[in-house]
């Protein structure tokens, strides 16, 4: 097969007969970052995490690998972003792994190929090496054009992708002129074969969007939860992210005084404690199998702020990874309530199901009847105040918008 490995001058196309090796597309992390680390305990991340240094680490028995990009050229305003996954590194490391057992790996960095195209390439090359091997890839630095890159890599791998995104805009528009503008929404939509199902997006600052983005998302069913939605109940997010596949985090979501480094600062955003929370909530999620955090420009960061925070949301996601329930609801299981909802004024029944312990819900939503070729339902996450809307005889908008996807 064909693939691309590193030269001096960027990537070359070589011809190899056994399996991608990852040092084809990686470079170790520079011990600079690590220069003026102090001493520290046996279970700080340093001690924890097998960091790719002088020798590619180990990967069997991993759950988790953390892959720096350094990549800035898709606009002027961008330089400086590929300069952050070292500088989130000399925070990270400082910071006390979780009570459990972590079982990390830190593979570099992806420097820039010759083109934006070539480093595309070597992510999505990545990404998909390390979905082969059930590790979840830990995606930092570069801007959110790289989700492109993260989400091709799953083509042949999930028919129905779930996609969750935190960022203060989104646009559907495509941009001939330049392809690289950050519409990376636009292409995911686009990309062909198609192998999206859902997107859900958080956060978002409507004075950012146009209105022909949001009718664009609404025409497709798409969720779409504005800053003020969620803004100081950050628990809405847990079942918006319960069936993600993968995650796209956006500095820019942030407010400028937590996070400085953002590529567009803005006084309006998450609080930091709340982005750490969503990152739990997305670890957390049984079915994610990568996440990105992109558009922190170290040049612009201040004390380390945006580093920090960035380091500490790393970290809260890795706590949720290692939080994770397997309660997804199963015929053969006891460990549910079961509630069953007949609505008055339609020909609808809704099925909730409760879990004992974990006090999750979920929804069943049939497929429709259009749909010869299936049979069944299709399991929603909710919350109770989905079932709350049942109980007063009104069909959740959770449960239309899935209902209309089937269709």
């Amino acid at each position: 097969m064909f693939i691309k490995g590193r030269s001096k001058i960027g990537y070359f196309v070589v011809f190899i007969s056994k399996c991608m090796q990852l040092a084809d597309f990686l470079t170790p992390v520079p011990e600079s970052v690590f220069g003026n680390m102090p001493d520290s305990s046996p279970k700080t991340m340093i001690n924890v995490a097998d960091v790719f240094v002088k020798h590619m680490p180990e990967l069997e028995g991993v759950h988790l690998a953390i892959v720096g990009v350094q990549e800035d050229r898709m606009a002027d305003s961008h330089q400086g972003a590929a300069m952050s996954p070292d500088a989130i590194r000399k925070y990270f490391y400082h910071l006390v792994q979780p009570k459990f057992e972590v079982k990390l790996v830190d593979l570099g960095n992806i420097i820039a190929g010759s083109t934006v195209n070539d480093t595309f390439f070597a992510l999505s090359e990545v990404v998909s090496y390390l979905l082969d091997k059930k590790i979840i890839p830990i995606i930092l630095g570069g801007t959110q054009d790289l989700a492109y890159a993260q989400y091709t890599a799953y083509q042949g791998r999930r028919p129905n992708l779930q996609l969750a995104a935190c960022d203060s805009r989104f646009d559907l528009k495509q941009y001939e002129a330049n392809p690289f503008a950050s519409n990376y929404l636009y292409k995911i939509i686009a990309h062909q074969p198609n192998y999206l199902f859902n997107i859900v997006h958080l956060a978002n600052q409507n004075y950012f969007i146009e209105q022909e983005s949001f009718d664009a998302f609404e025409r497709m069913n798409f969720d779409s939860h504005r800053l003020g939605s969620i803004k100081g109940k950050t628990a809405v997010t847990e079942p918006l992210l319960r069936n993600a596949d993968m995650f796209v985090f956006s500095m820019n979501s942030i407010r400028a005084s937590d996070c400085p480094a953002s590529i567009e600062s803005n006084p309006n955003g998450l609080f930091g404690e709340e982005a750490c929370q969503i990152m739990r909530y997305a670890g957390m999620g049984n079915e994610l199998t990568s996440v990105g955090i992109f558009d922190m420009n170290a040049l612009k960061d201040m004390d380390g702020r945006s580093a920090k925070l960035v380091s500490q949301m790393i970290w809260y996601f890795i706590e949720g990874f290692y939080h994770r329930r397997n309660d997804y609801p199963l015929p053969e299981s006891n460990d549910y309530m079961i509630y069953r909802m007949a609505l008055k004024n339609n020909h609808y029944e809704i099925v909730f199901y409760k879990h004992v312990l974990s006090d999750r819900w979920w929804m069943e939503v049939p497929y429709p009847k259009e749909r010869s070729n299936q049979s069944g339902s299709f399991m929603v996450p909710c919350s109770y105040e989905d079932f709350a809307a049942a109980q007063n005889d009104e069909i959740p908008d959770r449960w239309m918008k899935a209902y209309q996807k089937l269709l």
